[in-house]
C-alpha cells in the first residue's frame, strides 16, 4: 500500500476514537489550545516559541533526548526544507496538576519537500509534558512515535 494510501486509512481509522471535547475542565482546554496552535505553527518562530527554555524530548528519530537549542536547530532545518500541514489532532487525554500538564494524542498531517515537491503523510502519537511558566504553556518534555508505515 503506497504511503498515501496508509496516512489517509490510518487517520480514518482513528477518527472513530472516543474523545468527549465537552467534556474537558477550563484548565484542560486551555492546554488543548496551546497545544493546537503550536502543532498548527505556520512558521519557524511560531513553533520554536513553544518550547521551554530547559526542554528535553525525545524526537521521532532521535538517538538521545533533544535540548531546547537541539530542538530551535531542527525546526530551522525543516521549515527550510518543509512544508507540513496539520491535519488531524486528535487529544485522547489531558491530565492538568498545577502548573504542569501531560497531553496525550494523535496527530496526522502532510509535508511537502520544497525542493521536490514530493508530499507524505504521516500520523504521530505523542505525549507531551506541559509547563506553565509566567502564565503561558510550553512543553517540557516529550516523545513521539511515527504510526505510519510503508508496508
Amino acid at each position: 500500500m503506497k504511503k498515501l494510501e496508509r496516512g489517509i486509512l490510518v487517520s480514518v481509522l482513528l477518527l472513530p476514537l472516543t474523545v468527549f471535547a465537552e467534556n474537558w475542565t477550563k484548565e484542560q482546554q486551555e492546554v488543548l489550545a496551546f497545544e493546537e496552535a503550536c502543532i498548527a505553527a505556520q512558521n519557524a518562530d511560531e513553533l520554536k516559541a513553544c518550547f521551554h527554555q530547559d526542554y528535553v524530548g525525545w524526537g521521532m528519530t532521535s538517538p538521545v533526548p533533544l535540548s531546547n537549542s537541539d530542538q530551535v536547530k531542527l525546526i530551522d532545518e525543516s521549515f527550510a526544507s518543509f512544508e507540513t500541514e496539520s491535519l488531524l489532532f486528535k487529544p485522547l487525554s489531558v491530565v492538568v496538576k498545577g502548573n504542569m500538564a501531560v497531553v496525550t494524542y494523535i496527530d496526522a498531517g502532510k509535508s511537502t519537500n520544497k525542493s521536490t515537491d514530493e508530499v507524505e503523510y504521516y500520523t504521530h502519537r505523542w505525549t507531551d509534558v506541559c509547563l506553565k511558566d509566567g502564565g503561558k504553556w510550553y512543553w517540557i518534555a516529550d516523545h513521539g512515535v511515527d504510526i505510519t508505515t510503508d508496508e
